[in-house]
This record gives structure tokens, C-alpha cells and sequence, in this order.
């Protein structure tokens, strides 16, 4: 992965991060103070949270790219550069994720389903990302 299209690459997980602040800001006042939250398989709340909660996700989102961005340009070695830029795409969808079953109040069973099957895609190809880097040298 040349310089160029690692730039670009992290637009992913920056796009992703907007996509969670437009969602939150577009429902927001159509949101109750009060939202339930930690949904079970059938759609069930297990608990709640305070609306203010959800201005965490985009804020968090933010921070961890930002920071996984300053250390692969600090770095240069190549295979922790992709790897970054991989656990950081992934992070940012699980976040997505999680916003929009809360979003949707666990009407949407999909979206738990995609937390735990990014989580093992996004290591699968961290994974296959390094071999490959170490093998390439």
C-alpha cells in the first residue's frame, strides 16, 4: 500500500465516522430522553440510557481515528500501517452498528448480528494482511 492510497483508504473509517454523526444529529429531536439500550436477539431492552449517551459514539469514533491516523503516520513499517487502518475500519462499523440499534430500538436484529461478524472479518484481515506483509519482504 503506497503513501497515496493509504491517505485514501482512511477515508473509510473518516466517512464512517460522519455517517454516525449525521444519524445521531438527523434523529435527534425526534429521539426520547430516554432510550432503551443492550437489546437481547428478539429485540428486547435490557437497560437504558440518556439520549445525551449518543453524542459518545461519533465523539469516540472520532478520537480513536484520529489517533490511529497519527500513529501510522509516525510509523514505517508497513504492516502496522494496514493493520491500523483495518482495526480502525472495523471499529468504526461495529460503532455504526451499535448507534443503529439503539437508533432503531433493537427493532432491527441485523444490526446486532453485524457487530460480532465485523469484529471477526476486521481480525480475519488483519491477520491475512500481516502473512502477506511479512512474506512480500
Amino acid at each position: 500500500m503506497n503513501e497515496k492510497s493509504n491517505k485514501l483508504w482512511w477515508l473509510v473509517p473518516a466517512i464512517t465516522v460522519a455517517a454516525i454523526a449525521v444519524a445521531v444529529a438527523a434523529l435527534w429531536g425526534s429521539l426520547a430522553e430516554t432510550l432503551p439500550a443492550h437489546f437481547d436477539l428478539e429485540g428486547n431492552a435490557g437497560g437504558t440510557m440518556s439520549k445525551t449517551t449518543l453524542l459518545f459514539y461519533p465523539l469516540a469514533g472520532l478520537i480513536i481515528c484520529l489517533i490511529a491516523f497519527g500513529i501510522s503516520r509516525r510509523t514505517s513499517r508497513k504492516a502496522l500501517k494496514g493493520s491500523l487502518l483495518i482495526l480502525t475500519s472495523g471499529i468504526e462499523l461495529i460503532i455504526l452498528s451499535s448507534v443503529m440499534v439503539t437508533l432503531t430500538q433493537g427493532a432491527t436484529p441485523v444490526f446486532m448480528l453485524a457487530e460480532p461478524v465485523i469484529l471477526a472479518v476486521t481480525l480475519i484481515a488483519c491477520i491475512i494482511y500481516i502473512i502477506k506483509e511479512r512474506k512480500s519482504r
